[in-house]
Order: C-alpha cells, then sequence, then structure tokens
C-alpha cells in the first residue's frame, strides 16, 4: 500500500471537508443578517437563487426558507403558492411543525377559516406524534389562541388571556394577552368590558401598530376588533 499517496488523499479530504463547511457556514451567515438583521427580503430572495444556496440547500429546504421573506414582504398570493407547493414535500416533522405554524397565523390574519384550520388541525397532528412535546408546547399553545379566539370567536380563553396577562414579565406580551382578553369580551358580547380591557391593553401597547389600531376601534366602531 502506498502511504505516501494513503496520506495526501485524506489531507485533501480533510481539506475540502472543512473548504465545504466554512463556506457553508459562510452562506448561512449572509443569509440570517439579510433576513432578520437588515430586513432586506429581495437581498435574500436574489441570495436564495445564488449557485451557492443552490449547492448547500435542497429545493425543498429553499422553499421553507422563502417563507418569512414572502410574509415580510406581504406578498400574499406567492405565500399562498408556496404553501401549497411545500404540501408536495417529505419534510421532518420538527421542520413542518414551524412550517405549519406560519402558515395558521398567515391564514388567520386573511380571516381565511378553511386553510386556518386545515394548517391547524395539521399542526396539532404533528404535534401530538412527539414523544417529547417539551420544545414545542409554548408555540402549540400560542397557535391554539390565535386560531381558536380568531376564528372560531372562543371567548372560553377569556380568563387564560388574564391570567397570562398578570403574570407576563414584558410590558408587549402584557398586552398582547389583554387584546386577545378584550376580544374575548367582544365575542361575549360585553362591550363595556371589552372597552376597559382595550384601554389597558393599549397602554402597555405604546409604539406599536396596536397603539394605533385600539384607537381606532375606540374612536370609530368596535366591530373593528374582528379584523386584528
Amino acid at each position: 500500500m502506498n502511504w505516501t499517496l494513503f496520506l495526501v488523499l485524506c489531507g485533501v479530504g480533510l481539506v475540502s471537508y472543512f473548504g465545504y463547511f466554512l463556506l457553508f457556514k459562510n452562506q448561512i451567515m449572509k443569509l440570517t443578517k439579510l433576513l432578520y438583521q437588515d430586513n432586506n427580503a429581495e437581498g435574500f430572495l436574489n441570495e436564495l437563487n445564488s449557485w451557492q444556496t443552490k449547492l448547500f440547500f435542497p429545493k425543498k429546504m429553499q422553499a421553507m426558507m422563502k417563507i418569512d421573506a414572502y410574509l415580510m414582504q406581504g406578498e400574499v398570493e406567492k405565500s399562498k403558492e408556496l404553501f401549497g407547493e411545500l404540501d408536495k414535500y417529505r419534510i421532518r416533522p420538527g421542520d413542518e411543525f414551524y412550517v405549519r405554524q406560519k402558515e395558521v397565523a398567515f391564514y388567520v390574519d386573511l380571516k381565511d377559516a378553511k386553510n386556518s384550520e386545515k394548517a391547524y388541525n395539521r399542526m396539532r397532528e404533528i404535534y401530538d406524534s412527539f414523544k417529547d412535546k417539551t420544545s414545542y408546547e409554548s408555540v402549540m399553545k400560542e397557535s391554539e389562541f390565535i386560531y381558536e379566539i380568531n376564528i372560531n370567536k372562543n371567548y372560553h380563553y377569556l380568563e387564560e388571556m388574564l391570567e397570562r396577562a398578570k403574570k407576563a414579565q414584558a410590558e408587549f406580551s402584557q398586552g398582547i394577552y389583554l387584546y386577545r382578553a378584550a376580544k374575548c369580551y367582544y365575542f361575549k358580547g360585553d362591550m363595556r368590558l371589552c372597552k376597559e380591557t382595550l384601554q389597558r391593553a393599549q397602554t402597555r401597547l405604546k409604539g406599536t401598530f396596536y397603539e394605533a389600531f385600539i384607537q381606532d376601534i375606540l374612536d370609530k366602531d368596535i366591530k373593528l376588533i374582528e379584523e386584528k
């Protein structure tokens, strides 16, 4: 056996492996910076079409990576097409769980009961299949709140929303739970407590989209609470 040739080949293999790993790491960092630090969805999508990305990521991974960019751009039709495309792929359950989480939120925001139900049921199915649910429990619960309160107008979450608002440490979280509680009061038919809870939510959501939106609800028409 030619040990010199063997050692040379091993050396070349190691160099190639670490070179590939370094390029992969650099590409991940570049894509992450473009979308999540620079908020440059267009630049991110352009980079997804580069040969480097195509080298490191299979088509189904590229498709999953497009979701946040399309949502950031407000591309409704492209997002619908993308979620439909992802239905065709066999995706690892842990990854698909988070894809369906985004799909639930997307269709709930569109007030699309049929598609939000389909996505929510699939998400629940995946969640129920996990032996260890610890890492997924809070995400599943959050999607449950979003779907049940906004689509099914389920006001039976009222006490839980008030309790979570009381326990939350961050003001933004307090405000979101109070806003959901206000929606529960609205669907329950208690307009007085709905308005009072909206005002409480507004004080904790200053400087966010919700502050102005809540003011519109209070000034114009309480029915606007159904829109968001």
